[in-house]
C-alpha cells in the first residue's frame, strides 16, 4: 500500500471517529426536560427537517432521506439518492421532496408514507434548501440557474440564470419570491421567473430570512443583520455585531435574537434607529440558528450543547448531544426534539 493511500485510509478514519457526548453533572444541566428516547438514523442529518403528522422527515451526509416515528425513535424507511443531498427536505402535503448536489443533481419526489420515488428530474447541484412558491417548486443549483419544476411531475416549467444561491428562497404573496444570490437580492414572479426588482445584497447569506414588522431579516457573513422591505427590496435598516452571522435570527414580540459565529447573543431592539445590543458572550462557536420555544432562547454550539438561556442571557439548562449541533431543536407540544452531530436524534419532554 502506498504512502498516500495509508494516509488517506488513516484520515478518512479519523474523520469518521466521532467521540460520544459527555455526561453532563447534574448541577452543570441543571433543571433540563427528561429524555424520552434517542435513536440513530444515518451519519448526521443537515439542512431543514420536517415534522408532520408524529413524524420527523430528513436526509443525512449518507445520501439518505430518512422518517422517524416521533413516538418510538423508530425510522420507519429509508431513500437513498444518487447523490450528496443538498439542503435537507421539503415536506408538501403527502409529498417528500429532497435534492442532490455532485455528482449528478436531481431532485426527487418520495411518497411520506412509505418512501417510494414518485419521479426525479435532472437539474443540475443543487446548491440550497428547495421551497415553494405560486404552485411550483423551486431549484436553485451551483452554476447559479433557478430552475421551477411541476411538483407532481417533475418536468421543468422555466429556468433563470441569476448567479449561486446558498438559502431557500423565500416565497411573499401567492405568486413572487425573494432569492439571496451570493451579491444579489432578487425578487421574482414564481409562474414565470420574470425578475421585477433587483438590489446588491448587504452581504452574502446562509440561512434563511425570518418575517418581522413587515420585513425580511437575516443575518450576514459580513458580520451585520438587516432588515429589507420585500415589496421592492430596499433596506430597512442594519446593524452591525462581532463576527458573522450564520444562522437565522429569531423573534419575540418585538424583539429580535441574534448569534454570530464568535459566541455572542444579541438582542435586536426596535428603532428608530435599531440597536444590537449585546446580552452575552459565550465561550464556544454558535452553529445552529436561534430558536425560541415557550420564552426560552436556544442555542445550539459546536461541542455539541444545547443551552436554554432567558431573555437577559441567563442559563436555564443544558443538554449534551453529539457534537456539532447543526440542526436548530426542534419544538414538540410535549418538549423538544434535538439533533446531534453523529445521526443521533432525541426526543426530551417537559
Amino acid at each position: 500500500m502506498s504512502l498516500a493511500l495509508l494516509l488517506g485510509v488513516v484520515n478518512a478514519a479519523c474523520v469518521n471517529l466521532r467521540p460520544p457526548p459527555k455526561v453532563l453533572p447534574r448541577e452543570a444541566a441543571g433543571p433540563a426536560p427528561m429524555q424520552v428516547w434517542t435513536a440513530r438514523a444515518g451519519r448526521r442529518l443537515t439542512g431543514q427537517v420536517a415534522i408532520s403528522q408524529g413524524s420527523l422527515y430528513g436526509a443525512g451526509v449518507d445520501r439518505k432521506v430518512y422518517a422517524v416515528d416521533l413516538q418510538s425513535g423508530r425510522v420507519l424507511w429509508t431513500h437513498r439518492l444518487s447523490g450528496i443531498v443538498a439542503g435537507g427536505v421539503l415536506l408538501t402535503g403527502d409529498t417528500v421532496y429532497a435534492g442532490s448536489s455532485r455528482p449528478e443533481g436531481r431532485v426527487y419526489a418520495l411518497e411520506r408514507g412509505g418512501g417510494k420515488r414518485i419521479w426525479r428530474s435532472t437539474t443540475g447541484p443543487v446548491s440550497a434548501p428547495l421551497a415553494m412558491a405560486g404552485g411550483s417548486l423551486i431549484v436553485a443549483t451551483q452554476p447559479g440557474i433557478l430552475v421551477a419544476l411541476d411538483p407532481a411531475t417533475g418536468e421543468v416549467r422555466w429556468r433563470r440564470r441569476l448567479g449561486v444561491a446558498r438559502v431557500a428562497p423565500l416565497p411573499i404573496g401567492e405568486d413572487a419570491m425573494v432569492v439571496a444570490t451570493v451579491d444579489s437580492l432578487y425578487r421574482l414572479m414564481a409562474s414565470d421567473g420574470s425578475v421585477t426588482h433587483r438590489s446588491a445584497s448587504p452581504g452574502t447569506l446562509l440561512s434563511p430570512w425570518i418575517t418581522f414588522a413587515g420585513g425580511l431579516v437575516a443575518g450576514t457573513t459580513d458580520s451585520q443583520v438587516v432588515s429589507i422591505r420585500p415589496t421592492d427590496l430596499g433596506l430597512n435598516w442594519s446593524v452591525r455585531v462581532d463576527a458573522p452571522v450564520l444562522g437565522s435570527p429569531a423573534a419575540a414580540g418585538d424583539t429580535i435574537y441574534a448569534a454570530s459565529r464568535r459566541g455572542t447573543l444579541y438582542r435586536i431592539e426596535p428603532g428608530p434607529p435599531p440597536r444590537a445590543v449585546p446580552i452575552v458572550q459565550l465561550d464556544w462557536p454558535i452553529t445552529s440558528a436561534v430558536t425560541i420555544v415557550r420564552n426560552q432562547i436556544l442555542l445550539g454550539g459546536a461541542d455539541g450543547t444545547i443551552r436554554a438561556l432567558r431573555p437577559d442571557g441567563r442559563e436555564i439548562w443544558r443538554l449534551q448531544v453529539w457534537r456539532p449541533v447543526e440542526v436548530s431543536p426542534l419544538p414538540l407540544e410535549d418538549g423538544i426534539l434535538a439533533i446531534g452531530g453523529d445521526g443521533d436524534i432525541h426526543r426530551y419532554r417537559r
